[in-house]
């Protein structure tokens, strides 16, 4: 029975000890093609390397182009900030000559004012004096000098009158009445004429405190 059970172990000893049959080809070489090692590397197929290529190329392209559209972008964009900027200066200054140009009209129109206000005031004056001179001759019963006094004192007047509408249009009216009344009374009246002058050197002084002073 010793005998068996030793013959059984030096059978399976010597049948673990044996060695895998190794498949060969028909020159006598192993087959490495029958079995490949998983960590043996793939080459992909055609079609996917074409794919890789072309996403490359677009890549780059993509890169290029989108470089060379910003680079249009900066300069356009660059452009119009400059003429902006440009026009924004240019505005600046037109306003800044309009607003001298302004100042000098409003200048000229206050000196025109003036002007104009000194010729108005300069007319007054001249009505003032021929009725002062006229009433001094009317005093003295020097009816020809008052007369004279009093000559071209209406076409001063025309010339005053708009001015005298627009500070009383009721003077506008009676001063021109008052003043033939004077002419008229000369010759007839003169202590009425005389009266008539008083009323009228008031009116033209009212006018004169109420404008010119």
């Amino acid at each position: 029975m010793e005998d068996n059970i030793k013959n059984n172990t030096s059978d399976n000893l010597e049948g673990a000890s044996e060695e895998p049959e190794i498949l060969s080809t028909p020159d006598g070489l192993p087959d490495r093609t029958a079995e490949p090692s998983p960590t043996e590397a793939k080459e992909p197929p055609p079609f996917q390397r074409f794919i890789r290529k072309a996403l490359t190329w677009l890549a780059v392209v993509a890169v290029a182009f989108g470089a060379g559209f910003a680079t249009f972008y900066f300069t356009l964009f660059q452009d119009k900030v400059e003429q902006l900027e440009q026009v924004e200066i240019s505005l600046t200054e037109a306003e800044q000559t309009a607003a001298n140009l302004e100042d000098q009209l409003e200048k000229i129109t206050a000196e025109r004012d003036d002007l104009a206000n000194a010729q108005d005031y300069r007319t007054l004056l001249s009505i003032m004096v021929d009725i002062y001179a006229a009433r001094s001759a009317l005093t003295d019963e020097n009816t020809s000098a008052a007369k004279s006094a009093i000559s071209d004192t209406e076409d001063t007047l025309d010339e005053m009158i708009d001015v005298i509408r627009d500070f009383d249009t009721n003077l506008a009216e009676t001063l021109p009445q008052r003043l033939r009344l004077i002419r008229a009374n000369i010759d007839g009246n003169i202590e009425n004429a005389i009266a008539d002058c008083d009323l009228m050197i008031k009116d033209l002084r009212d006018i004169e405190k109420s404008l010119y002073q």
